[in-house]
């Protein structure tokens, strides 16, 4: 930071305390006087409450229940309950009393009569500003660009006094956060001016009074010394600023609802991924959220497989309580550097070597300092009877799977993730909320699936480095009928060519497979997600291993953010009236004017916050017909949620092929507008010819 800009916000700290301090001193003296009182309150009370407890005769709190002279005490608050009754009685009463009605429609009336002065003065001169406004902004010009004098002089004034004050509390507010204990300062200063801390104090000196008197009829005139005290918090001239402490606090709320529901989708979504077998297969028409609905799975699911991985380390833990798990895993964590754990197969032959030079040297610092003597190597579910050195094997691979620090997704397109990995330099933790009330930036992408590390036959790259690599993940392939085709594309295609073709790779025996080489402590950490538009674009063989999914509707765009409608609407309207005038102005004038440039400020505002709820908690709901592969069982009508935040976070790109057709289109100097035009409303010969159409050209011919 610019150190005089660090200066500069010291002085503005220590000014702001001096202040706050100086308003305690002229403004809320009595607020300290107050919490004197309550302080001598709750000193008392305390002695009243241990001497009570042992016995020894003492006198009640003599001030506990008394009003204080301090602030003043208007003597309408109840302090009794028959004053509480009778007081209660006349206030109801004053609903049905004539006078009283009379009263308040003159007053209403009166304000209605002032209103009616101001209008009767303002009407004009406010049609008359609208009339030489319309006349001003009616003239044309081309002045492309160019700004009006008083949009001028407006920028002007905003360059020198509100872009450096809104930069300068921008870089504070900053400066705040880093330092938080100037928050708690600052808070502790106006707890005291405001009166809050004798709230405080007086409500737990009556505690210690009341868990040994059970004066209950006292609590009336404790509930009236609180309005007394509350006369501080809410003065007239707070009025505003609770109001708007109070919006605030209600905007928390229900963005909590919010994101509680939103997070609730995401357990029900993870609930039906959970139902699904190894392999999944998506299928809809065009625009009917596919790949959405394949990349959304598949983001759920790589955060089921690090939770699932987390939570079986637990029980492995408990299985041996004494065991010092934390040396292992570093263990583990310089293995994985050194790249001699990079899989479940190497994590599996490290632990086992551990295991043979136990074997022979029974060199207790093998098993990190564990006493065998005193807590045993044999663990007993009543199932079966486990060797610690079995439960280590299981550890490292669930621990390989948590902590690699890299995307377990291989896919065919690009899918984007942002779950956070925090590390202290203990037990590291995966971070995977879909929905962090702050946006994570970065991230990591998934892996380039390569499809020779499927092929368990003839590979397309015969000496592929990657060969045999894949062992768990989750696997996401879109357009599978393309890649794999069906039983009639495949007819010409042989099995025994030299060449990798669909018939002699074997990928699909290695779908009927994948589940061993994934498979730890029982549990297969692999799922395949793929999207195709019909079912019989993938072969019967494969798909016959998957459960279908038929997008039956995508749903209409809702909120969970409740009662947000007036603000909604409010937007709305704004972006709608002032487009029309905006497209009529650029239509009219090509330069900039003020009224314009303002408009313009306030309506991209409200569409930035619009469209900013819409983006966080918008959602829709799949409706969704599940069957099996062999489609001859029944079908199953579901539900799944897409969540804007979630799933269109840059998370991928629904035209993933487009570079392709980029290439292409690099490669010619045609455009549309160049097209061919027919010169009539019937096609001629010339122009029927030039579509190199099969139909037109197989009547030619």
């Amino acid at each position: 930071m610019d150190r005089r800009l660090r200066i500069a916000n010291i002085i503005v700290t220590v000014m702001l305390i001096i202040g706050f301090i100086l308003l305690g001193a002229f403004v809320f003296q009595k607020s300290y006087i107050r919490i004197y009182e309550s302080l001598s309150s709750l000193f008392e009370s305390v002695k009243y409450y241990f001497c009570t407890i042992i016995g020894k005769p003492v006198e009640m709190p003599p001030h506990l229940n008394d009003v204080s002279d301090t602030l003043e005490w208007d003597g309408y608050l109840p302090t009794t309950p028959s004053d509480f009754g009778s007081q209660a009685e006349a206030f109801f009463k004053l609903f049905i009393d004539r006078d009283n009605f009379v009263s308040w429609g003159t007053g209403f009336a009166h304000t209605l009569g002032e209103i009616a002065k101001w209008l009767i003065v303002l009407l004009p001169a406010i049609v008359v500003f609208f009339v030489a406004l319309k006349m001003i902004y009616n003239a044309r010009n081309t002045r492309h660009g160019k700004d009006t004098i008083p949009l001028k002089i407006f920028k002007a004034v905003a360059r020198v006094v509100y872009t450096p004050v809104r930069n300068f509390v921008r870089q504070y507010i900053a400066f705040v956060r880093r330092h938080k204990w100037l928050v708690y300062v600052a808070a502790f200063i106006w707890a005291c001016n405001l009166n809050i801390t004798t709230i405080l104090l007086s409500a737990l000196a009556f505690y210690f009074y009341f868990a040994v008197s059970f004066d209950v009829v006292n609590l009336f005139k404790q509930f009236g010394k609180l309005i007394v005290d509350l006369q501080v918090v809410f003065k007239p001239i707070f009025i505003p600023a609770w109001i708007v402490l109070v919006l605030y606090a209600l905007d928390r709320l229900r963005k909590k609802i919010a994101y509680n529901e939103l997070r609730h989708m995401e357990r029900k979504n993870k609930g039906f991924i959970n139902e699904l077998p190894i392999v999944t297969m998506i299928c809809g028409s065009m625009g009917k959220k596919k790949t959405t609905l394949l990349t959304d799975m598949t983001l759920s699911q790589a955060v089921m497989f690090r939770d699932v991985a987390l939570e079986r380390l637990r029980k492995a833990d408990m299985k041996f309580p004494h065991f010092k798990w934390i040396m292992f895993e570093l263990d583990i964590r310089e293995a994985m550097r050194a790249h001699i754990i990079y899989n479940l197969v190497t994590a599996k032959d490290w632990v086992q070597a551990k295991e043979r030079r136990f074997e022979q040297t029974g060199d207790i610092g093998e098993l990190y300092g564990y006493d065998i003597a005193r807590y045993g190597v044999t663990f007993n579910d009543k199932l079966k009877v486990e060797c610690l050195f079995d439960v280590l094997i299981t550890y490292a691979q669930l621990y390989f799977i948590y902590v690699i620090e890299s995307s377990i997704i291989v896919s065919n397109y690009s899918i984007r993730e942002d779950s956070v990995f925090s590390d202290l330099g203990n037990f590291p933790l995966w971070f995977g909320d879909f929905f962090p009330k702050r946006s994570r930036m970065g991230g990591r992408h998934s892996h380039v699936l390569d499809f020779d590390t499927l092929r368990l036959g003839k590979k397309m790259i015969e000496d592929n480095p990657n060969i045999g690599s894949f062992e768990f993940g989750v696997v996401a392939i879109t357009e599978i009928g393309k890649e794999r085709g069906n039983n009639l594309e495949l007819k010409e295609v042989k099995k025994g060519t030299d060449e990798a073709n669909q018939k002699n790779d074997l990928f699909n025996f290695w779908l009927k497979m994948c589940r061993h080489s994934a498979t730890v402590d029982n549990y297969p950490f692999i799922k395949v997600f793929t999207d195709e538009q019909r079912p019989e674009s993938w072969g019967a063989d494969a798909r016959d291993l998957a459960d279908i999914l038929h997008i039956v509707s995508s749903g209409e765009m809702r909120l969970a953010l409740p009662f947000y409608t007036l603000e909604n609407d409010l937007a709305k309207w704004m972006y709608e009236k002032f487009m029309r005038l905006y497209t009529e102005m650029r239509y009219r004038r090509g330069d900039n004017t003020l009224l314009v440039h303002i408009l313009k400020i306030i309506t991209a505002a409200l569409f930035k916050y619009d469209l900013g709820i819409w983006n966080r908690f918008g959602y829709s709901v799949c409706e969704i017909e599940k069957e099996r592969g062999t489609q001859d069982g029944t079908v199953e009508s579901k539900k799944y949620y897409l969540m804007n935040f979630k799933i269109y976070n840059r998370r991928f790109a629904t035209d993933c092929f487009a570079d392709y057709f980029n290439e292409l289109a690099r490669g010619s100097n045609v455009g549309i507008a160049d097209y061919l035009e027919y010169l009539t409303e019937r096609a001629s010969v010339d122009e029927l010819k030039a579509q190199h159409s099969y139909f037109i050209d197989s009547m030619y011919k």
